[in-house]
């Protein structure tokens, strides 16, 4: 009877440890709300988007998407970038997601842009594309 006793108290008291092992810890610890630690919030054409634009796809780098080139897409201007978010294909194409007829951007490159790159352009035009 003792035996039955210790084993139900020590069974019950384990069961209570393990039930409130976890009653202390912080939500936003365990579960952040953003992994690789992006600001969307205020994504604009002017300070992220077109600096990027240019530097990784426009005049300022290879100048494939430079006006007057061989592509059809204008990456140096807003109404150029502005056009490509509107028909699919910038994020197409940095996301890799292969629904695009356009190739995998950056040209030549073996892995996408950064995840937090990534997700500005998404917002950005998920935001309507601003021209801010």
């Amino acid at each position: 009877m003792l035996k039955k006793t210790v084993f139900g108290l020590s069974a019950a008291l384990l069961l209570l440890a393990m039930m409130s092992g976890c009653a202390y810890d912080n939500f936003e610890e365990l579960y952040p709300p953003d992994p690789a630690g992006c600001d969307t919030s205020a994504v604009s054409f002017a300070n992220d988007i077109e600096p990027l634009m240019k530097s990784s796809c426009g005049s300022l780098s290879t100048g494939c998407h430079a006006v007057g080139n061989f592509n059809d897409a204008d990456l140096d201007s807003y109404e150029g970038v502005k056009a490509v978010a509107d028909n699919g294909k910038l994020v197409s194409s940095v996301t890799w997601d292969g629904v695009a007829t356009n190739s995998r951007m950056p040209s030549g490159s073996s892995s996408k842009m950064d995840d937090c790159t990534i997700q500005d352009i998404q917002q950005w035009v998920a935001d309507g594309a601003p021209d801010n």
